[in-house]
């Protein structure tokens, strides 16, 4: 694809479809997750509460969170990502939870027909996992429902050198809390 990078980014920000399929298009080349941790955690030590709102679920319920990346066939990382999920919502959270490398987006669309998407922030982040000479990256969060039914949240922050970041994107206002993968201590930088 020969998509001017600005409008690739406007594209990837303001989509409500897989980010992985769209991805995939535009580097011609299948990706895979790569899974840096996942752990059950108290949702009041996950998320801020503007974000347990729009899941519907307290400060005490068990989330499982994930931190990966999404690799190309390289091992370069295109995005890193925070995914949250409530293991009593529907079966495909444990598919996703033993899934190995399968994006979440592929399990969903084979097991859970009619989920949608619900962006809740777009734009520009600071990340010190990417490159020394480009920390500012495109981000954006969302909620991935089944009908009214909340069954993810996801933050995704992508690669300057993938998905340059836009100064003039139009963000959404912050309604959670920042990635916090550099407190990980088994995160180790993406490679780009």
């Amino acid at each position: 694809m020969n998509i001017a990078p600005e409008a690739l980014t406007r594209m990837i920000l303001g989509h409500d479809g897989s980010t992985t399929r769209i991805l995939s298009a535009f580097l011609g080349e299948p990706l895979r997750v790569r899974i840096g941790r996942q752990e059950r955690i108290q949702a009041g030590l996950a998320l801020a509460a503007e974000v347990r709102a729009h899941l519907r679920i307290t400060a005490e319920q068990t989330v499982i969170v994930r931190y990966s990346e999404l690799v190309r066939a390289s091992g370069h990382a295109v995005s890193v990502n925070r995914v949250v999920m409530m293991p009593d919502r529907h079966p495909v959270i444990e598919r996703i939870f033993d899934g190995g490398d399968v994006p979440i987006g592929r399990l969903l669309d084979e097991h859970v027909p009619g989920h949608h998407r619900i962006l809740l922030r777009t734009g520009t982040r600071w990340f010190n996992g990417w490159a020394t000479d480009s920390r500012t990256s495109a981000s954006r969060s969302y909620v991935i429902m089944l009908g009214d039914t909340p069954l993810l949240y996801v933050e995704e922050i992508f690669s300057p050198r993938v998905v340059p970041p836009v100064a003039d994107a139009d963000p959404r206002s912050a309604r959670e809390p920042a990635l916090p993968l550099h407190l990980i201590p088994q995160w180790r930088e993406p490679v780009t």
